[in-house]
């Protein structure tokens, strides 16, 4: 392993690649230590481990090498020398005499032969000479500080050791935090079904971790808590009724088969169809429409999970998510929700601003959503089209809700009207609102049932995309004397009865010869159509 390659350059770390050495080394420390360590603590570990490596190269270089020429050193015979004007090459001085040159002050002549056999002439003893100025010692990594190689090239050497952790089979992982497998404590099935026992008393959990090793009485003989609590967070994780529920860093786990049924599977209002790429290039202007419309559906992973903190954001409720009462997890929302490393399903909770009360829910991350929040909605009547504000609290499973401050009055939205045949009206009616609202997305809902009966049938027989959205936009333009349509209003109109994402609905629009668009994110139904 040659651990000094590209040590000169301030780029070792980002350029270091993790060899079986490193996984070796830190596997033993781990025996050693018999402490489960995170990944911050062993990237600690293997950053010591380098630079240690380091240090013994470069001082086994410089006793092959010797120290850098400078015309102002005297040598001996046969000692080494590195020149660094000669890209570092080393030679031996095989001679020495006096210089014979009246119009300079007297120095030495070195005769120095190379490794490749050639051989030059040098100065010593020269005092007044350029290269006497320059400064040939390097920068090594072995000196820099744990801290700033963390703060510089944490993120990526976390990343490169993460990876290569999976990629072996010694050590085991729970969360972010590594140990190897054959040091655990062993725990029988016994004490997992006392586990399930005192879960299931609880109504499910959740129970930290902590709580749940005092009351199974682990512990009591053994000076090792965190090897202990490591095991048993590894046995329940490799038990399919027990689920993992806590935000990073925090281990908390509830019973899978007690966990809500919105969390177990996506409601009905939220599930769509995967949004199909839009084949021709876009404006601008639909990029950043897509963007602020905040659909969960229309932004991968990894965008949502690269979301910078924030301390507190705004949505707006589309009516899946105030039907289900829900919220979306997107970059937006993603700057107040917890992360988790691991766990899909994070307990969470809410504490309503005015109130004060506790609201509990769960953020179901491979939706992208956080559910537990019907009775709210319909507690603060909220609509679709309502905007809530989120703010974070120093605890990063609990957050801070409330409906955008407006005074109660009446105000002309939209509201749909549902005919028995299950045909959908839109009026401009005067209705009572409670909270700030999205002007294109505020939509009244005086029959709920009425609409979740237009749900029930669809799921049997649903229209083409295309004709649902020709029979919105004929609905929508008898609101506007120019006869356009918004192209949020008609997202909003669309997913009341129909979860129809962004992307799919604008490839409708700008696809089709039936539809125009008139500019300003309006749209317009051809003559032709």
């Amino acid at each position: 392993m040659d651990v000094l390659k590209n040590n000169k350059t301030f780029n070792y770390w980002d350029k270091l690649e993790i060899e079986p050495a490193d996984l070796q080394h830190l596997s033993n420390y781990l025996f050693e230590t018999e402490l489960p360590l995170t990944i911050q603590e062993l990237c600690k570990v293997l950053v010591n481990f380098r630079q240690e490596q380091i240090r013994r190269q470069e001082a086994a270089l410089e006793a092959h090498a010797g120290l850098a020429y400078q015309p102002k050193n005297t040598y001996q015979l046969a000692d080494k020398i590195r020149f660094p004007e000669l890209d570092d090459q080393i030679g031996v001085v095989t001679s020495l005499r006096e210089s014979v040159n009246p119009a300079m002050p007297p120095f030495q002549v070195a005769e120095i032969e190379f490794e490749d056999g050639t051989i030059r002439n040098f100065a010593t003893q020269l005092e007044d000479h350029r290269l006497n100025e320059k400064d040939y010692s390097q920068k090594s990594s072995a000196d820099e500080s744990f801290d700033a190689i963390m703060l510089l090239h944490g993120k990526q050497l976390q990343q490169k050791l993460r990876a290569a952790l999976d990629n072996q089979s010694e050590l085991i992982r729970i969360g972010d935090t590594w140990f190897p497998q054959s040091l655990l404590i062993d725990l029988g099935p016994g004490h997992l079904n006392i586990a399930e026992a005192i879960l299931d008393s609880m109504s499910g959990g959740p129970l930290s971790i902590e709580e749940l090793m005092e009351q199974l009485e682990l512990g009591a003989n053994t000076d090792n808590k965190k090897l202990l609590a490591f095991s048993l967070n590894y046995a329940l994780q490799e038990d399919p009724r027990f689920d993992e529920v806590g935000t990073t860093g925090k281990f908390s786990w509830f019973l899978r088969r007690l966990e809500p049924e919105e969390v177990q599977s996506k409601p009905l209002y939220l599930t769509a169809d995967e949004p199909k790429p839009i084949d021709q290039e876009l404006p601008e202007e639909f990029f950043n429409l897509l963007y602020d419309l905040d659909d969960e559906l229309s932004f991968s992973i990894e965008e949502i999970n690269d979301a910078e903190r924030a301390e507190t954001i705004s949505l707006t409720l589309t009516y899946p998510h105030w039907r289900s009462g829900s919220l979306p997890v997107t970059p937006n929302t993603n700057q107040v929700f917890p992360s988790a490393l691991e766990s899909q399903n994070v307990k969470i909770a809410f504490i309503d601003e005015q109130s004060q009360a506790m609201i509990s829910a769960w953020l179901v991350r491979e939706g992208n959503y956080v559910i537990g929040l019907r009775d709210w909605f319909e507690e603060k009547n909220l609509i679709p089209g309502s905007i809530i504000d989120i703010t974070a609290t120093g605890d990063p499973g609990l957050m801070k809700i409330s409906p955008q401050r407006k005074r109660t009055n009446k105000e002309w939205i939209k509201t749909v009207l549902v005919g028995a045949d299950g045909g959908m009206v839109f009026a401009l009616l005067r209705q009572p609102i409670y909270a700030g609202f999205n002007e294109r997305m505020a939509i009244a809902i005086p029959d709920v049932a009425g609409l979740d009966a237009v749900w029930k049938a669809r799921q049997s027989k649903t229209p083409t995309l295309k004709a649902d959205v020709m029979r919105m936009m004929t609905e929508l333009s008898k609101l506007n004397n120019q006869r356009h349509v918004h192209f949020i209003d008609l997202y909003a109109a669309m997913n009341i009865f129909r979860r129809t994402t962004p992307m799919d609905l604008l490839d409708v629009l700008i696809s089709n010869e039936d539809f125009f668009h008139v500019g300003d994110n309006y749209f317009h139904i051809t003559e032709k159509a």
